[in-house]
């Protein structure tokens, strides 16, 4: 869903960016826009939404451990792209939704729409996260995970160069 949902909100940005320039802005804004389509999307399937796949067909802790870190970079990136700097007008935030609005009325509502469909998929994405958290506890995960990582610190403890008791 979140996928989805990214998709769609990165598209909205190539719109509205698009609107931006027809209507005086750089082609550089366009071009950063097109880029940022380009890596986020297979980077999102690559980095948190395959990984949250297997991680749920294999009951596989690590896996859970690699799309909860993933995620919450995702997430940061949808709090940054709803708030946007100034720095960076081809993410559509509230910020340059603000700025433009004085100048260019039409660009401003596409911003403003694509702040919302931001806003709401960072709010979907806490969600989320906090779904497939609360599925990793309860079916067990986390307390593997803090076993193994008491057996590995453990043996890694034992496996150290004893100090020798001689003098």
């Amino acid at each position: 869903m979140t996928f989805a949902g990214l998709l769609v909100c990165l598209l909205w940005n190539i719109i509205a960016v698009t609107v931006a320039w027809i209507n005086g802005e750089g082609p550089t804004i366009w071009f950063l826009a097109i880029i940022y389509f380009i890596t986020r999307v297979p980077g999102a399937y690559v980095l948190w939404y395959r990984p949250l796949y297997h991680a749920m067909r294999t009951d596989s802790a690590l896996k859970f451990g690699w799309f909860f870190l993933s995620y919450v970079f995702h997430i940061a990136f949808c709090v940054f792209a709803t708030i946007a700097s100034l720095d960076f007008e081809f993410a559509v935030g509230i910020l340059p939704a603000i700025d433009v609005m004085g100048d260019h009325t039409v660009v401003g509502i596409f911003y403003f729409i694509g702040f919302a469909f931001f806003s709401i998929e960072a709010l979907i994405s806490i969600w989320v996260i906090q779904d497939v958290y609360m599925y990793f506890r309860s079916c067990g995960k986390a307390a593997e995970m803090k076993r193994k990582a008491a057996k590995r610190t453990m043996m890694a403890i034992n496996l150290s160069p004893k100090p020798s008791l001689r003098s």
